[in-house]
């Protein structure tokens, strides 16, 4: 039970790490379409690629987190990739938040830990 627990927890962070890092990346890229330019400047950009797989490998050890537990323990544990997502966009991507976010952050991590 403990390792897919550990599983979700990598899961939940790799996805939201992923979002946080593709998002980094189309910053500087033009709106998503299938022109080859296009889908050449996407492939080209190390943050939003790196963001990709980290996405993907997320979602491969959710999956494997799953075959492993009831979707009752990992569903919950997962929620704790908010956290992880806001902590690391404070940090990353240099948003600001306010004692209000800071005191949800900690509540939902808590949450988690406390399931």
């Amino acid at each position: 039970m403990w390792e897919s627990i550990c599983l979700t927890l990598a899961a939940t962070a790799g996805n939201n790490i992923g979002k946080v890092l593709q998002k980094k990346g189309t910053l500087i890229l033009p709106p998503p379409s299938f022109k080859l330019k296009v889908m050449r400047a996407y492939a080209a950009n190390k943050a939003w690629i790196i963001g990709f797989l980290m996405d993907i490998c997320g979602a491969l050890l959710m999956l494997r987190a799953l075959s492993q537990a009831p979707v009752s323990v990992i569903q919950p544990v997962s929620g704790c990739g908010l956290a992880i997502l806001s902590v690391f966009s404070h940090f990353y991507l240099k948003e600001v938040m306010n004692v209000i976010d800071w005191i949800g952050i900690t509540l939902a991590g808590i949450g988690t830990i406390g399931m």
